[in-house]
């Protein structure tokens, strides 16, 4: 299985006064780098980034940094998109995209491979089912995802008709949703949605 992965950083944060949240700084260090020194390595080093404000401070990171192909941040799916084709250009062409959020400071570092053993043999795509809070059911996280190069076509569709929610879009392929309910699980998962939120988890070890 070969695997490139790809950081979503190209939202709005509109909910935080629209800074650039995967380069909020975290525990001293941008959110963003916390990520990456989770996801590099299980992908090799072969890593995206998708973002479309701040390009200098992403590039910085030493790996590509893709634009939204579509204007008016039109969301995650158009990052993935963005992903997808870079992907398909490659000389030598990764199968699969693992998408995960580039504020999520502590994604499993078997995130990859877990997706993977989910995938029964009719599947084609994986998303993380994981908790938020330690006794919080079990909730799709489709940011953290593993999804096949073949679908490209399907999403440059579905956003062409109008679609802007991933969890949607994953819906409609041969999708496998895998628990991640193991102990110290709870929060894998875990995102910056606003300032309070950032200094709640910057006290956690």
């Amino acid at each position: 299985m070969r695997v490139t992965a790809l950081l979503l950083c190209g939202g709005r944060a509109t909910r935080m006064g629209g800074v650039d949240k995967p380069l909020q700084p975290f525990q001293g260090r941008p959110l963003v780098d916390h990520v990456l020194d989770r996801i590099a390595p299980q992908t090799g080093g072969r890593v995206l980034i998708s973002a479309n404000r701040h390009l200098d401070d992403y590039r910085r990171l030493g790996h590509p940094v893709l634009e939204d192909t579509l204007p008016d941040f039109p969301g995650p799916l158009a990052g993935i998109l963005a992903g997808l084709e870079a992907i398909a250009a490659a000389d030598e062409r990764d199968d699969w995209l693992l998408v995960v959020s580039g504020d999520s400071p502590w994604l499993p570092v078997d995130l990859l491979a877990r997706l993977a053993e989910g995938l029964a043999p009719d599947r084609t795509s994986a998303m993380a089912m994981g908790r938020e809070a330690p006794d919080a059911p079990l909730r799709s996280q489709p940011l953290a995802s593993l999804i096949h190069a073949d679908h490209r076509a399907s999403l440059d569709a579905a956003l062409r008709a109008g679609e802007r929610r991933v969890e949607s879009w994953l819906s409609s392929l041969p999708l496998a949703r895998v628990a991640f309910d193991r102990p110290g699980d709870d929060r894998a998962f875990a995102n910056i949605n606003d300032r309070s939120e950032l200094e709640r988890l910057e006290r956690l070890r």
